[in-house]
């Protein structure tokens, strides 16, 4: 009875810490749902959201293990589970898509070799979300092995980073997400920054 008890609460926890991690102010969220909706066809980025999408229906269809660690502050936690909805996992993979209408302008575009490139903010759009995005495919299917990003949120009660990654395996039926991890820090203008850290890895 004990130990059950302690699994509740700890996914309990771990459920509470995920959506405490996850959150956007809804206002953004709101604005770049409905401009991705506007802006379905015309992708001057790395699809992002695309990549991201597919992978969700893959995993929510074979419904692989995660095996994850959680922490935030002096607490850590540690959780595995097959019973995920994928969606809400990989919400902020979803957020570092860049391909809004009102983007197209906002990054530059970098190429350090032929199978990586980077988008930065341009100065002066520092008010965006994403602030950095690097995708690396792989030699031979172009398909991803890496995306990172940095996601900035501030207003006078709020700031938040979060720098996330997503690493992939690629084979002949394409890539397939094998590790995720989000590390930053949330602050309330009364309040210190309190540090978090998501590491994560699946297994099929």
């Amino acid at each position: 009875m004990y130990q059950r008890n302690k699994k509740d609460l700890q996914k309990s926890w771990f459920r509470s810490i995920s959506f405490i991690i996850l959150c956007l102010p809804f206002t953004l969220l709101s604005c770049d749902d409905a401009e991705h909706k506007k802006d379905d066809q015309v992708k001057s980025f790395y699809d992002v959201r695309g990549f991201v999408e597919g992978q969700i229906i893959l995993m929510n269809n074979e419904r692989p293990e995660v095996s994850k660690t959680v922490s935030m502050g002096d607490e850590k936690n540690q959780v595995s589970a097959k019973d995920v909805d994928w969606k809400k996992e990989l919400e902020l993979f979803l957020q570092a898509d860049i391909n809004k209408p009102a983007y197209r302008l906002s990054y530059t575009t970098q190429k350090p070799d032929s199978f990586t490139t980077i988008y930065a903010v341009k100065p002066g759009e520092q008010q965006l979300p994403v602030h950095y995005l690097k995708v690396i495919v792989d030699s031979i299917n172009q398909a991803p092995t890496c995306i990172s990003a940095v996601l900035k949120s501030e207003n006078k009660l709020y700031q938040s980073e979060k720098n996330i990654e997503l690493n992939c395996v690629v084979n002949n039926t394409g890539s397939r997400i094998v590790s995720y991890k989000i590390t930053g820090y949330q602050k309330l203008a009364t309040m210190d920054k309190n540090p978090f850290a998501v590491k994560a890895e699946v297994h099929y």
